[in-house]
Parts: structure tokens; C-alpha cells; sequence
């Protein structure tokens, strides 16, 4: 009878222990949708994907290159199977929390991995980026020798020699991604930033997504005012790293420079969420607020532009004359007055002069 009264006890221990942990884990279950396609743009059909838990309470998710990270030991949060579109939708997964998304054993192609960081009070819905599937290859003995031998070569700081292996690995076989990669870090050492983006590029179009391959690759291409490119690797980026103040801003700016204002503004207003109060880069609202008057929105032009002028933005008459227009079409007089007093009072001439005057006089 003791026995029973114990063993009753101790199931009842071990029942409270277990609410009490349910008591404490305060999360939300969103669902997590998502597409699988092959890198020539077929969808990938009933295959498994699975999220796997790295870490729960809202911290954020490492940096992880795709298909690295070891998932055994990860428990899994969910999983699903794809349709004939190759869409899967997967219920129950908690939020807030840092996740990996995985697709492997899909015959003939490499597995993949892509994080997945869920914040508190997301919806409860979630889609994520489209994970494409790039082919495996076989990689016959000869090549595998080279490539360990070149890498040992990188290790001993051997830039010529590994070079010369994995150009011989390339001319074996120029579909391997880590080949290119490494070519690129040589090229970038040597600064030559023409060659390395080449070859970053050469990985980046093979599937290689790695976050901090974008970046370099992005930074490169901005250097070398190549914004087209360089908006397309901040794009990857920011899709792992979301609120990276650098990617924002660089993606901003590689579109504001090619004159795609409608496609900066996003980056710009997402960077001016983030930096709140603290946001006094005067570069910055200048180009947001140049970007909001091409856009015809006056109210949020003139706020950044006055605010930069305030910071310390270096007055000119272009400057003055988008500021004040930026104000009258708001029709606030007064404050387009003032700036054009400044505008006549620093700049005895200037094109169109004589229209900045008549415009002062009349209000």
C-alpha cells in the first residue's frame, strides 16, 4: 500500500513539475510557409522540410552558411511536406525563437539550410524566402586531393600556390562554389576587388547564400559603383540579417543611385524605424529626405531635409530650393520664408535667382 501511495505521489510530482515548465514558456504558435524550387526554377514536390530549434526566447539567430550546421542534435519544432507547387505549411511553431528551416534528402541535389529568427508578436503567419535546391555533384579523387592540398596551402598563408590548385580544380570542374569563394578571398587580399567580385559572384550564381559572402560582395560591388549588383547581394543579406543598419542603408543607397526612389524608400524607412530618436547621420536624411520628395511626399522631404540641414548638412542652392518647394506644396509659408531668406542671403547668384526672390516677396 505504501508502495502505491509513493509511486502515486511521484507521478503526481512529476505532473506539476511539468505544468509548472508549460506555466513559465510564454510563447505564441504561428504557422511557417515557405516554396522549395530547383535553381532552374522547378518546384521540388512531397519532399521534407523541418525546423529545427536552435534557441527559444526571442534571441537572434546566428550567422549560418547554407548546409553547414550539423542538425542532429536539434530538436525539431515542426515539419511538413511540399504540394505540387512545391509549397509547404507548417503549424505549431513556437515564437519567439531562432530556427534553422531544412530540406535534405531530396534525391540528386544538395541539402539545404536557411535561419529563420521569429520575433514576439509577429503574426501569426510566416513566410519565408524561397529555398532553391542546387544539384549534387560528384567529385572524383583527384579533385578532392587538390582541393585538401590547396587548403592546407591557404592555412599556411600560401596565396600563389593554392592559387594555382584551384585553378587547376576549376578547370576540372568550374561548378563548385568553395573554389570560387577561395580565388575570391585570394583576390581580395591582393586587393584586386575587380577579380575577387568576379568569383564571389561565380559562388553566389552556383548557390552559395552565405550572408557574409553578400556582404563582402556588396560592399565590393557599392565600391565600385556596380548598385545593381550590389543591391541584389544586400537583398540576400538582409534576408537573414533583417535589421543590419548597414545593409539597409547600402541597399538604400544603391537604388537612390540608379534613381529607383520607389524601391529605396523601404530600405531608408526601415534604417529611420531602427535609429528612432538617435538618428542624426545627416547623409542619411538627406538621401531619405531626397528620396521622399522625388516621391512626392512633402511632409516626410521637408522633415528629413530640415533636420539635416539642422545637423549640419552643408547648405546649397539646390538644396534651399528643394526644401522650400518641399514646404509651399505643404503650404506652410512661413517656414518656406525662412528658408528662402537664407537661400537670398548666402548665395548673391544663382540659377534662378530671380524666381526664389519673386517667390519670397509674394508670401
Amino acid at each position: 500500500m505504501r508502495k502505491s501511495i509513493f509511486i502515486c505521489v511521484f507521478s503526481l510530482i512529476a505532473i506539476v513539475s511539468a505544468l509548472g515548465q508549460n506555466l513559465y514558456q510564454k510563447f505564441d504558435y504561428i504557422t511557417v510557409t515557405g516554396k522549395v524550387m530547383t535553381r532552374s526554377g522547378d518546384p521540388v514536390v512531397k519532399c521534407l522540410v523541418e525546423i529545427r530549434t536552435v534557441s527559444q526566447g526571442g534571441s537572434e539567430v546566428d550567422v549560418i552558411g547554407t548546409g553547414s550546421r550539423n542538425v542532429s542534435k536539434l530538436d525539431k519544432a515542426g515539419w511538413g511536406r511540399t504540394d505540387e507547387k512545391g509549397v509547404f505549411s507548417i503549424k505549431g511553431v513556437p515564437s519567439p525563437g531562432s530556427y534553422l528551416v531544412v530540406v535534405k534528402g531530396v534525391k540528386g541535389f544538395k541539402k539545404t539550410q536557411m535561419p529563420l529568427s521569429i520575433g514576439s508578436g509577429q503574426s501569426k503567419v510566416v513566410t519565408v524566402q524561397t529555398l532553391f535546391l542546387d544539384k549534387y555533384q560528384d567529385i572524383d579523387s583527384k579533385t578532392r586531393k587538390l582541393l585538401k592540398k590547396s587548403s592546407k596551402l591557404l592555412k599556411k598563408g600560401d596565396m600563389d600556390g593554392a592559387e594555382k590548385l584551384l585553378l587547376e580544380v576549376n578547370s576540372r570542374n568550374g561548378n563548385l562554389s568553395e573554389v570560387h569563394v577561395s580565388l575570391g578571398n585570394i583576390y581580395l587580399k591582393r586587393k584586386k576587388y575587380s577579380d575577387a567580385l568576379t568569383e564571389f559572384t561565380k559562388a553566389f550564381e552556383l548557390g552559395d547564400k552565405n550572408p557574409a559572402l553578400c556582404m563582402t560582395s556588396a560592399r565590393i560591388a557599392f565600391s565600385m559603383k556596380k548598385f545593381s549588383q550590389s543591391a541584389e547581394f544586400v537583398d540576400v543579406f538582409l534576408e537573414s540579417n533583417p535589421k543590419d543598419l548597414i545593409g539597409l542603408y547600402m541597399g538604400g543607397i544603391s537604388h537612390f543611385n540608379m534613381k529607383q526612389f520607389k524601391e529605396a524608400e523601404p530600405y531608408f524607412a526601415k534604417y529611420a524605424e531602427i535609429k528612432g530618436a538617435e538618428n542624426h547621420d545627416v547623409n542619411f536624411l538627406y538621401v531619405y529626405g531626397m528620396t521622399e520628395n522625388a516621391l512626392g511626399h512633402f511632409g516626410k522631404a521637408a522633415e528629413n531635409l530640415a533636420q539635416a540641414y539642422r545637423e549640419g548638412w552643408r547648405a546649397s542652392p539646390v538644396f534651399l530650393e528643394t526644401l522650400a518647394s518641399a514646404y509651399l506644396k505643404q503650404n506652410k509659408k512661413p517656414e518656406a520664408k525662412v528658408i528662402l531668406k537664407e537661400l537670398l542671403e548666402k548665395f548673391p547668384q544663382f540659377d534662378g535667382r530671380k524666381m526664389a526672390e519673386e517667390t519670397y516677396n509674394s508670401l
